[in-house]
């Protein structure tokens, strides 16, 4: 149970030789079953269409704290969802089960299935950091994690967290969500530095929307003019909107709210500067990775971040973007200050970013490292 990204690691692994078969929630419009080049995709119910809202929107645990209905409609999930693998078991017999985060995902193979391959387990990072928040799910889900022959993380600030369930350091590795080389590129006309600045994410705190708008005030004080385009939507847009207002910067801001995907790598090729400003929110959750920042500079686009999380795992400060502190509206000033002056900076930055991301998330190269988690985990199961 995953996102997009699922699909290009299944392809990934596709590619190397080996059959894959997803399961996945269902929800309206999407057939039970479907065929994507070749990746089988099974798909199953836990309630009529206009309850099945749980997934494909980044906001499962959100929703399944807000309300008893949602929480509800989880527990089902769950049950469905082992329904549904042990379903698919029978027919495709496979090697191994590569399933993301301890909850939802843990709770469709743990308790073990009755004759259950050897499990692979991937924390996105939401699922551990729900534990700061409500320790006593603990319990839960460090026996599900223990269970696991291999558990990976998506960066290196999870490990020591995963730790602390049980696992072992000899069973956990770092691997990364793959980005689609395709559909990100380049613009080959990109050879001067602007103002167009851009934040994509979804509108809560820990994205930190907010410390880019506090930015472009601190900029304007400074006479620098600069142009901010958010693309996403969430809980916090209007008190983003009055924030902009107050600081007197609306005319600067553009609130795009949800676009497609393929509207994103357009807006990538239409900016100057990239921003992922992340910062640690007050339930103590931070981006776990930053898919979309992968993409950003997989387009060619210099990109300014801050410190948080698993970001410095993806940007190395000065050789393939700019790091700033989290929490630092003048620090983001000055560091988007300095991409404006210096346009050399910027395409060197960003040319050394594109080769970087391409060589380390491209999906073969993570393909290739899944596979010898896979392998390990067999092993490690004795099959």
């Amino acid at each position: 149970m995953a996102g997009s990204f699922l699909l290009t690691l299944a392809h990934g692994q596709q590619a190397l030789g080996h059959e894959v078969a997803v399961v996945v929630p269902h929800a309206a419009g999407l057939p039970m079953e479907e065929e994507l080049a070749g990746v089988a995709v099974y798909r199953y119910r836990y309630g009529r269409d206009a309850e099945e809202t749980l997934a494909y929107v980044g906001t499962m645990h959100e929703q399944a704290l807000a309300s008893w209905v949602a929480r509800w409609r989880l527990l089902r999930l769950v049950q469905a969802s082992r329904r549904e693998v042990r379903r698919v078991c029978d027919v495709w017999q496979p090697d191994v089960l590569h399933v993301h985060w301890w909850v939802p995902g843990g709770f469709a193979v743990w308790p073990s299935l009755p004759d259950q391959p050897p499990v692979v387990l991937t924390s996105h990072g939401t699922d551990v950091f729900l534990l700061d928040r409500f320790p006593m799910a603990r319990p839960l889900a460090a026996p599900i994690f223990k269970a696991a022959a291999q558990v990976t993380v998506i960066s290196s600030p999870l490990v020591e967290r995963v730790e602390s369930l049980g696992v072992p350091p000899s069973r956990i590795s770092v691997i990364p969500m793959p980005v689609a080389l395709g559909r990100f590129e380049a613009a080959s006309d990109r050879t001067t530095i602007g103002n167009r600045l851009l934040f994509v994410g979804r509108l809560v705190e820990r994205k930190g929307a907010h410390v880019a708008i506090e930015a472009l005030e601190v900029l304007k004080r400074k006479g620098r003019e600069a142009h901010l385009t958010v693309v996403g939507d969430g809980p916090e847009r209007d008190r983003l909107e009055a924030l902009a207002d107050q600081k007197g910067v609306s005319p600067q801001v553009d609130f795009q709210g949800t676009v497609p995907a393929e509207s994103v790598a357009h807006a990538f090729a239409k900016t100057d500067v990239f921003l992922m400003p992340a910062v640690t929110d007050w339930k103590g959750e931070q981006e776990g990775f930053g898919l979309v920042l992968v993409e950003a500079m997989m387009s060619g686009v210099p990109v300014v971040a801050s410190e948080s999380g698993g970001i410095p795992d993806v940007v190395t400060d000065g050789e393939t973007g700019l790091l700033v502190p989290e929490h630092d509206p003048e620090g983001l000033a000055g560091a988007i200050e300095r991409l404006l002056s210096d346009s050399a900076l910027g395409r060197r930055l960003a040319r050394a970013a594109a080769k970087e991301v391409r060589r380390r998330f491209a999906p073969e190269a993570i393909a290739r490292r899944f596979e010898a988690v896979y392998s390990r985990a067999t092993e490690v199961a004795g099959r």
